[in-house]
């Protein structure tokens, strides 16, 4: 199912404001809850990003959302990307092996690990990095705030690398450095 701008909107929305109880649940069922919803983000987010038109093969190439090191996901964001739709390109997940493979990514998750497979000098992939992994940021960072799975944008670190994030998305975030 293909969403447009406007409903995607209202899920982003009931997303970030579905409470995620991380402080009262332990163990692996809070684990898979926080992950599907961080999932669900990532999904999103392909959505509200604008890349350069040399980041695709072609006009039906799709958004290629990677996972580096270990992925927390258990099959959750599979699942979120099956038939689904950013800027009239499906989606697709990959897993890369090595530091080469990174280059056809749009979206980057970097789990734990996964650092060494961040590219060095700037390209145009949405980097994701996340507070349970580690405090190093990246462009998007998630960070569980009142319960709730949140993030921070760095939009200067997008335009450095010829990304564009919609308005609609930085409104969401938690705070927005060099906006």
């Amino acid at each position: 199912m293909a969403l447009g701008r406007g409903s995607l909107g209202v899920v982003i929305a009931l997303l970030w404001s579905a409470p995620l109880p991380v402080l009262a649940m332990s163990g692996p069922p809070q684990a898979r809850l926080e992950y599907s919803v961080k999932a669900n983000y990532l999904v999103r987010f392909a959505a509200f990003v604008e890349w350069p038109r040399r980041s695709f093969a072609t006009g039906q190439s799709p958004v290629v959302i990677c996972v580096v090191g270990r992925d927390p996901f258990a099959g959750a964001l599979d699942r979120a990307a099956r038939a689904q739709t950013a800027h009239g390109r499906p989606l697709a997940v990959r897993r890369p092996g090595g530091p080469d493979e990174v280059a056809g990514c749009h979206i980057l998750y970097v789990g734990k690990g996964g650092g060494r497979m961040v590219p060095a000098a700037p390209r145009p992939i949405l980097l994701v990095t996340d507070a349970a992994v580690s405090s190093e940021r990246g462009m998007i960072h998630f960070v569980i705030t009142d319960e709730r799975v949140r993030f921070h944008i760095d939009l200067q670190a997008a335009s450095r690398s010829g990304l564009s994030i919609s308005s609609r998305l930085l409104n969401l975030a938690l705070s927005v450095r060099g906006g």
